[in-house]
């Protein structure tokens, strides 16, 4: 009942936008049908269940990819493929033991980009967060470091504990995740592609505790890593449809179509993808032809370092884009952040305004942030948007472990994020009003100087200025 009333409370309100009948009208039909004929819940059960999780260059991601390329012509929209090469990464039969006090297998996930080497036996040793001096000590040995963040002091990046730990003579390094329940957290050692200077891996909190009783009791403890995973150039592709406007110029909208491989990527980022489809869906019926040109661009490689984002920029250097939304893990809309483009603020505003229906107590934010498909845009001075949205705990809780499946989404939390996305893409699709403007250089570093991106990004070693 709620959700039939959010939308025709939506419709109403519609209504009152100062717009043209057409564009009231498109707006209308784009709601309705995200509603009552959303095809993108189905879409994800398909990625989900027939292709899995999906590191980039696998057969589950080219299963993907297909998959998509199906259910996008079955909606009347012609896909290709833009393929390139990047550094991949393959997981092996990885074996994180303890030998001493007694036997154990652990429940431990290798980071991206650590690379196969010769099983080796060494003791264990605490090594707190993982900042430089508790890690003086750590040569020989395989350190065992927290992943909770310290009280007094910003927490290290792994990369960086990962560096502290090869500078310190240590043989490798166990990140204890932070959440309970047995789960492991995957994610890259570092974000150039590069092998990792030592192997790197994720253990559960319950093993971790276990390990830290002991080593602050000083008791013997030996462990035996064997890691098969290993680093090569793969070959993927970014997924593109066009829908082309009154102008050349466009208007990406984008979601990052990899996943982390223990899971089914189900959430991060499958309903990324999902939203992605459903948009490009309902533009493709009821919105073909817009002032500007809007590509709909699944990235591919973005776990391990947002490489088809990337590509995509050089891949497309020519040509001319004045904005770009991202959707990495979209949920229940409630504020949409402008990332530094204060100027589209009374436009989203209007807009916001004009959706009663939908629970906006997020606001209206100014922040560039990292690590998603967006990045390479930002950098660019492009653009840039995204809607913040709610996701249930359940539906997070196994980010990047294997719980990261099919039966975590919400789906009205889909339809809705499918729904509010869709309606704000139209609005930038058919901006007239507000120049879209790239920042210059400086403009870029001094926005990223103040939000503080640019000092995350040089601890990341991707400062490009």
């Amino acid at each position: 009942m709620r959700r039939n009333a959010l939308a025709l409370i939506t419709i109403l309100f519609l209504s009152s936008l100062p717009l043209s009948a057409g564009d009231m009208a498109v707006r209308k039909a784009i709601l309705g049908s995200a509603y009552a004929e959303h095809e993108g819940y189905r879409v994800l059960q398909r990625i989900c269940d027939e292709a899995g999780g999906r590191l980039s260059g696998s057969p589950a991601d080219l299963r993907t990819l297909q998959i998509l390329e199906e259910e996008l012509r079955r909606e009347g929209l012609v896909s290709r493929q833009e393929s390139f090469s990047m550094p991949g990464w393959i997981r092996g039969d990885d074996a994180v033991e303890v030998i001493i006090p007694f036997r154990k297998r652990l429940r431990a996930a290798a980071l991206g980009y650590v690379d196969r080497h010769p099983p080796f036996e060494s003791p264990l040793v605490w090594g707190g967060y993982g900042f430089e001096d508790e890690l003086s000590g750590a040569a020989g040995s395989i350190a065992v470091v927290s992943s909770e963040s310290p009280r007094e002091k910003e927490s290290p990046l792994r990369l960086e504990v990962i560096e502290n730990a090869a500078r310190a003579g240590a043989k490798g390094v166990l990140f204890v995740n932070d959440k309970p329940g047995g789960l492991v957290m995957t994610g890259v050692s570092n974000f150039g592609g590069k092998p990792s200077p030592v192997p790197a891996y994720s253990i559960t909190l319950e093993d971790g505790l276990w390990l830290r009783r002991l080593l602050e009791a000083r008791r013997e403890v030996r462990g035996r890593v064997a890691t098969a995973s290993r680093c090569t150039l793969v070959q993927t592709a970014n997924l593109v449809a066009s829908l082309p406007g009154k102008r050349k110029a466009k208007i990406v909208v984008g979601a990052h179509v990899d996943s982390w491989d223990i899971g089914q990527g189900a959430v991060d980022n499958g309903v990324g993808s999902a939203v992605l489809f459903e948009i490009a869906r309902l533009f493709a019926k009821h919105s073909r032809t817009n002032h500007y040109t809007v590509e709909f661009v699944w990235f591919n490689g973005e776990e391990l370092g947002i490489w088809g984002a990337r590509t995509y920029l050089e891949q497309h250097a020519r040509d001319s884009i004045v904005a770009m939304v991202n959707m990495d893990m979209p949920g229940r809309p409630t504020g949409v952040n402008v990332m530094g483009f204060d100027e589209f603020t009374p436009m989203v505003r209007a807009l916001m305004d004009s959706l009663k229906g939908f629970d906006w107590s997020g606001g209206i934010i100014s922040v560039p942030w990292t690590n998603s498909d967006h990045q390479p845009f930002l950098l660019k001075g492009i653009p840039s948007f995204t809607v913040m949205g709610h996701l249930e705990k359940e539906s997070v809780f196994h980010y990047h472990d294997v719980g990261d499946t099919f039966d975590k989404v919400d789906r009205l939390a889909l339809v809705d994020a499918s729904a509010g996305i869709a309606l704000l893409t139209h609005a930038l699709a058919n901006n007239t009003s507000i120049e879209y403007r790239i920042k210059t250089v400086p403009e870029r570093i001094a926005t990223f100087k103040a939000s503080g991106m640019e000092k995350r990004l040089r601890r990341q070693k991707e400062w490009p200025f």
